[in-house]
Formats: structure tokens, sequence, C-alpha cells
């Protein structure tokens, strides 16, 4: 998806160069070229935010994300849906999460980022469930509706950058961008007992525009202000896009894996999920999440104005709208979980989970296919791969009314970045009580990734980023 605009054919005739503005908007990465002139140079400057695909419950974010085999509460149609059969009275669950995310740059090439942070704070509902447990054919069953906000896309972020035009051409250009917004999902799950000791679970995911669960909006603006052949200039962007999740479409097209269909085509997939005990100490879970494709339509609105002081007739503004369909392709991921329970009182998890980012695409209306992370055509690179490795453990104090879990983990959790991936580490440690039909859990969770990517994949500029998430959970047994 790419646009260029070409300004001020008068100052073209007099100066040979060129002022325009080249710009790139995918999902989930929000990569914007600025093209400042000059043999149609192109410098890149990405927002980002995280992308891999974790699930939702402080009780299992309070355990480092070890959750796969373990998944015995709502939460488990996100995390391993096999493990919804663990439910014996219909409950309603709610979670509720505020995440900070802190980020400061290092760059040997852009003095002017040293030392320029910027936070991004979100709070809202994580997820929602309804399940009821249920006997059929002489199998336990159980069945959920879920809500899940699995995407965050808010971001913001201010910066001064200096633009090298060569030849002794510059601008030192102001930065603002922000956005709003998230991708959730609509999720009916069932989960069976297919032996007594072993289970399966299905969860449909719906990425659909449902009451704006599949919706966000960027704005960016830049002020800047340089010299080009001599001249000074001014130069003021706005720059607008508006996304929103297409209506579902039939399932069209079906590709047969090793674990089952994939539907393409559509704002659809699922979670296919299998819990093994093997002898009331140790559990194996699996869990495939498969690959599905998401039709966003964009509405984009840009204003660009030049100013020359020196050479008025130069002077330029103009305005654009468009509207386009884009079409992401979403990459499958799986894993792998085990569970060892010691005792009523004690419990460890250990979690091995890959995402196949290598087949995260953007496509236009035309069929030009673009890496989303870095904004270039796919021909030029992938994303890569990443595996996340997460180990957790929970005791808990068990009284006569209540209990009360005490719970900590650490997890490796690489993002893909422009060129390699980028590693991140954290740690979590999480709390709660027990009491009736009522269960309260709240977890800490911190997450940090020294000299990786960011927000400006330039060569020689990079980040340290720090985040911190706290979630709470409410489950109320009927």
């Amino acid at each position: 998806m790419h646009s260029s605009r070409e300004h001020s054919s008068i100052f073209w005739l007099i100066t040979s160069t060129l002022l325009s503005l080249k710009h790139l908007s995918g999902m989930f990465l929000l990569v914007i070229l600025l093209g400042l002139p000059l043999d149609s140079l192109a410098q890149q400057v990405e927002f980002s935010s995280s992308m891999n695909p974790v699930g939702s419950g402080a009780r299992a974010t309070g355990m480092g994300g070890a959750f796969i085999a373990v998944a015995d509460d709502a939460t488990a149609a996100s995390w391993n849906p096999a493990g919804l059969i663990h439910l014996e009275k219909p409950e309603v669950s709610f979670v509720y999460s505020y995440s900070n995310r802190g980020q400061s740059y290092n760059s040997s090439t852009h003095p002017e980022l040293e030392g320029t942070t910027h936070e991004t704070n979100l709070n809202d509902i994580n997820f929602a469930s309804l399940a009821v447990p249920f006997v059929l054919l002489d199998h336990n069953m159980v069945v959920s509706i879920n809500y899940q906000r699995l995407y965050d896309m808010n971001k913001k972020s201010s910066i001064d950058y200096l633009w090298d035009l060569q030849d002794g051409d510059f601008m030192r250009d102001h930065i603002n961008f922000t956005q709003k917004g998230y991708l959730g999902a609509i999720s009916p799950a069932i989960a069976v007992q297919i032996l007594p000791q072993l289970y399966l679970g299905v969860t449909f995911n719906f990425w659909d525009d449902f009451a704006g669960t599949c919706n966000w909006e960027n704005n960016y603006t830049s002020s800047g202000n340089g010299s080009v052949s001599t001249l000074p200039f001014t130069q003021n962007i706005k720059w607008t896009n508006k996304y929103k999740c297409a209506g579902t479409k039939p399932f069209s097209k079906v590709t047969i894996t090793p674990f089952g269909p994939e539907f393409k085509g559509t704002n659809f997939n699922y979670n296919l999920g299998l819990l093994y005990n093997i002898n009331g100490k140790f559990s194996v879970g699996v869990v495939y999440k498969t690959a599905f494709e998401t039709l966003v339509n964009k509405e984009t609105s840009f204003s660009v104005d030049q100013k020359f002081p020196d050479f008025p007739a130069a002077d330029s503004s103009s305005t654009d709208t468009s509207k386009e369909k884009i079409k992401i392709s979403m990459p499958a991921s799986y894993g792998v979980g085990f569970a060892y329970r010691h005792s009523d009182s004690l419990s460890l998890a250990l979690d091995v989970y890959r995402t196949q980012w290598s087949k995260f695409v953007i496509s236009d209306e035309k069929d030009n296919k673009s890496n989303p992370i870095s904004g270039a055509p796919i021909s030029d690179g992938k994303p890569h791969d990443t595996t996340q490795v997460r180990l957790g453990g929970e005791y808990l104090f068990i009284g006569n009314k209540t209990v009360v879990p005490l719970r900590a983990g650490i997890f490796y959790d690489p993002e893909p970045g422009s060129r390699q991936v980028d590693d991140f580490y954290g740690f979590s440690v999480g709390s709660g009580i027990a009491y009736d039909q009522y269960t309260f859990d709240f977890s800490y969770q911190y997450r940090w990734g020294n000299r990786v990517t960011g927000d400006i994949p330039q060569p020689g500029t990079n980040s340290d980023i720090q985040q911190h998430t706290v979630m709470t959970s409410l489950i109320y047994h009927f």
C-alpha cells in the first residue's frame, strides 16, 4: 500500500529537487515511510505494538502464562479449550487489565533520539465469559461464550527527528503519533470429556466488528523545517487512518493441515485443544490456533502544507482522501504444556509455544504483498518465527472457608523484529482469594527487551522497552 504525492512543479523546475511524502500503513505494526525528497529517498519510522497472541486472566498471567496444561477456569477458551471440562458449576468471569509500556531510544546515527522516552497506558476489559457444564450421552461437556481482547493497538509517540536529505539538505521534524483501538473476538467454545482422562475442546473466534470489537484509528502529525538547495522551508503534515474489520465471508477456501482444516478468506479461526491427565499428578496439553485472513476496510485522509519564505511561488498545499480494503494474513501458532501437581497445594507448569510469523502478510487490493513489520515487499524478506518458553507455579493456602493462592512465573517472550527476532524476557507474581461462590485473582507482570527494534528500525537505532501489566479477575459460580 504505497502512495506518493508530488508538490510544487515550479520548485521542481527551479531547484531540480522534489518534496514529497510516501507512506505505508499496515495492521498491528504501523509503519510510516517519510520520503523527504532527493532521489526519492525513503526512510522509515515504525510505530508498533506487541503481536504475540497470549491468553487472558489473572491466574494464568500470575503463573507467567504457563497454562496450556493447567487451564481449569473459563479463560481456558483462550489458552486450551479442552481445559473447560474442569468446570463443575456454571460461572461468569470478568477480567480487567491495565498496562504501561515505556520506550527509550539508543542511536549511533541519530543523536537527537538519545534520551527520548515515551509511555503508553491502557486499561480496559480483557476477557469476559459465561460457561455452563452439562452431561450429554454420558459424556461431560462444557459450553461457553467468550469475549477476548487479543491485540491492543494503543500507542502514543512523540519524537524529534533529523532527516539527512544529502548534499547539505536537511529537515528537523517533530513527529506525533497516536493510535487507539484493538482487535477482539467473540468466541463460543465447547469441551468434551472423550475418556476419563482425555479431554477435547475447540474455541471458534469470529473477528468481525461486533459493537466495536474490531476497529482502530491512528493519527500522525509532522511539523518540520529545514533547507533544500539553500532555500529554507517548513512542512506540516496531518494523516489519519481508520480501520474496521469487514463482514465475515462464507468459508470459501479450506486448507487441510495435519491438525485439521483451516478456513481462509474469512474473519474466522479456531483454537483446537487436547488435555491428557496421565495419573492425577502429571498433565499434558496441546493447543493449535489456526491461521486466518482478516478483511479490513481502511479510510485515509491526508493533508500537507509546504512553505518557502524566500520563494513564495513554490508554496503548496493539498488534501486527499481514499478508501480501500486490505487483507491481513495472520499466522498459525501452536504449543505444548506440561503440568505437575505435587499435592493439593503445589502445582508447577511449563509451556513451549511457537508462532509462524513468517506467514504474517498484508495484501492490498492489487494483491501487492508486504511484510507488516518492516514495511518492505514480502519478496525482500519475511518476518521471523518465534518460540516462547514459560515456567510458572502456584501454591494454595487452604483454609476452612477460603483459599489464598500465591503464584509466580518467568518467561522468554520474543517478538518478530524488522531485522531479526527481538528478545523479550519477563516475570510475574499473583495472588487472590476464593470464598464461597466468588473467586478474585490479581497479577503483576513485568516484561522487558533491551536493544530491540522498537519504533524506528533505522540502522544504528534501537530501543529499550519495559512493560508493566496488572490484571484482575472476578469469577462467580452459580
